[in-house]
């Protein structure tokens, strides 16, 4: 009897870790609108990771600000061919003083190992950002910036914005 009594946690134990668990993968993603060029593209080719929908129609959205989202969401997958495709078409509908447009070409470009270029975006970026007020997307640009060149009189022209805040 105590040997039935000991034996049957061991039988318990061995019972339930051979047991598999089964994964099952996630629902299909139904749209209420056409799926956009990003969605369609990305659902024809195999992925490890993909983004989540679009957090808006992009329909609704202006062209700069289309292209842009589409260039962030190419990043987000590595597609960087065509993330660079769309941020070259956003530039046709962005003012070149735009800030989301500067910050998303310096980081195509420092993707591309474009430094000294990249650099050059990301400062441009920066200014327009502290002229809005945004320091968080400030901060990015300033991040890209300290990256490339940590000790470029720009780098440390817009750290000081920096100095007695919590970044």
């Amino acid at each position: 009897m105590r040997r039935l009594a000991l034996l049957l946690p061991l039988l318990l134990l061995a019972f339930s870790c051979g047991q598999k668990e089964v994964k099952t993968a996630p629902p299909a993603v139904k749209y209420d609108r056409a799926p956009s060029p990003l969605e369609q593209k990305i659902s024809t080719r195999p992925s490890v990771e993909r983004p989540l929908s679009l957090p808006v129609d992009p329909n609704l959205l202006d062209k700069c600000t289309q292209h842009l989202l589409f260039a962030d969401r190419y990043i987000t997958i590595s597609d960087y061919e065509s993330a660079s495709e769309e941020i070259e078409q956003a530039g046709k509908y962005c003012s070149p003083d735009d800030p989301r447009y500067n910050y998303m070409k310096a980081l195509i470009l420092d993707i591309q190992e474009k430094k000294e270029e990249a650099f050059r975006y990301y400062y441009k970026a920066a200014k327009g950002y502290i002229e809005k007020g945004d320091m968080d997307s400030a901060f990015r640009s300033y991040s890209g910036m300290v990256s490339i060149n940590p000790t470029a009189k720009e780098t440390k022209e817009i750290g000081e914005y920096f100095k007695d805040e919590d970044y």
